[in-house]
């Protein structure tokens, strides 16, 4: 079996963004040897720290949300409590699925490790830079938003004095306190801190999630691709030893059922969390329509920009999931349009019916869904936007 010395160097390249990421949030499964106490303490602590800072998000916009005097201020908090939500449960699935995202991550260092050749290593890369490409958009777009919304939205907004003479300084999200005096300080300073590092918590997760849908998704359309040049090569020339015919076979089959095994893995760790992905999105996409139409005749800048901005934020994210599983379900048409297209007259006469069985095998359906409610493609991510229009209009009819 051939070996790539540079396999440890290539799987740090692929997975270098969203390890980062989910080493700073203490969920990342290495794929090295067995962690000492120190690391495990260490990644416990990260933990608790960052599910606290959630909770501070959490317990008190739910409280203000049961408290709330009209239906419209309700609704302004459903998009910030099912963000928050959607975040604790996806980083409970990173850290109960620990040692299926490390299995996951030990499949693709393997396939590093016993890489068929150069051009195979080539493909790999490319498409592992394609993976990397789609990590680093979702991150700019979903910290610059977090940005945004929980420290420039604030602060642009200034002291407000109402018609009691009260001097209030807005927060990121609203919430309940009890007794507790948020506006003065150093009260308002360290919730407006924690409300920020929240945010960048919550983005954390979901650029997390995106991450490793790159990293698994995206390898596998890469093994895709060299399963082609695999099937290209049984009849680029003329055979002489049937045995050498059967061991290409085998080859071929060999690697498309571990691709087909790994998408079954990402498929059964991952899935929940796409199927919290389209539901949140869609409601979410669809209230703050809702909000920018009501805001509209305010002219105020800020707001209407903050909006417009978190809206595009998760048109994006769910845009580049979508992308990732229409990338898959692309390439897995190729390799079925391949095995019908294989010059079989080439084989040897007894090993020309062995076609039919790559066929059977390229044709059956290869694709990503969330939890196998939708499937992960454009269709998707066009019905997600339709329904969302679809749930905006009855909203405004109900709400008018």
């Amino acid at each position: 079996m051939p070996r790539n010395e540079h396999h440890e160097d290539d799987v740090l390249y692929v997975t270098k963004p969203t390890r980062n990421i989910l080493l700073a949030l203490g969920a990342w499964p290495s794929i090295g040897k067995e962690r000492s106490a120190y690391p495990r303490a260490h990644n416990l602590l990260l933990i608790c720290i960052s599910y606290t800072l959630l909770s501070c998000d959490l317990l008190p916009g739910i409280l203000f949300s049961l408290m709330a005097e009209t239906t419209r201020i309700r609704l302004h908090t459903i998009p910030l409590l099912l963000y928050d939500f959607m975040s604790a449960s996806q980083y409970g699935i990173f850290i109960f699925r620990h040692s299926q995202l490390r299995r996951c991550l030990k499949h693709v260092e393997k396939d590093w490790e016993t890489i068929l050749s150069a051009d195979a290593r080539d493909i790999m890369l490319r498409s592992a830079r394609t993976g990397k490409r789609l990590v680093m958009i979702c991150g700019f777009f979903m910290y610059s938003g977090a940005f945004t919304f929980r420290t420039i939205l604030p602060l642009s907004h200034g002291k407000i004095v109402t018609d009691q003479n009260i001097t209030i300084r807005p927060l990121a999200c609203p919430g309940y306190f009890f007794s507790l005096d948020v506006q003065v300080s150093p009260v308002y300073e360290t919730i407006f801190v924690i409300q920020c590092l929240t945010g960048f918590v919550t983005v954390s997760v979901a650029t997390s999630a995106c991450g490793l849908t790159s990293i698994f998704v995206v390898h596998a359309c890469g093994q895709l691709k060299i399963l082609i040049d695999l099937m290209k090569s049984l009849v680029r020339k003329q055979w002489r030893e049937e045995h050498e015919v059967d061991d290409k076979l085998a080859e071929i089959v060999e690697h498309h059922v571990r691709v087909r095994s790994f998408l079954k893995m990402v498929q059964h760790t991952l899935g929940e969390i796409y199927l919290m992905e389209v539901m949140v999105n869609t409601i979410s996409i669809c209230l703050l329509v809702y909000f920018l139409m009501l805001d509209f005749q305010n002219n105020s800048v800020t707001v209407l920009g903050s909006y417009l901005l978190s809206i595009i934020n998760l048109v994006i994210h769910i845009f580049l999931f979508c992308y990732t599983g229409e990338q898959l379900t692309t390439q897995a048409e190729k390799v079925a349009t391949t095995s019908c297209e294989l010059e079989w007259y080439r084989l040897p006469d007894k090993k020309a019916r062995s076609v039919v069985m790559l066929m059977v095998m390229s044709n059956t359906p290869t694709k990503i869904s969330a939890s196998k409610f939708v499937d992960l493609s454009l269709k998707t991510f066009g019905d997600v936007i339709k329904t969302a229009g679809a749930y905006f209009n009855m909203l405004r009819n109900v709400i008018e």
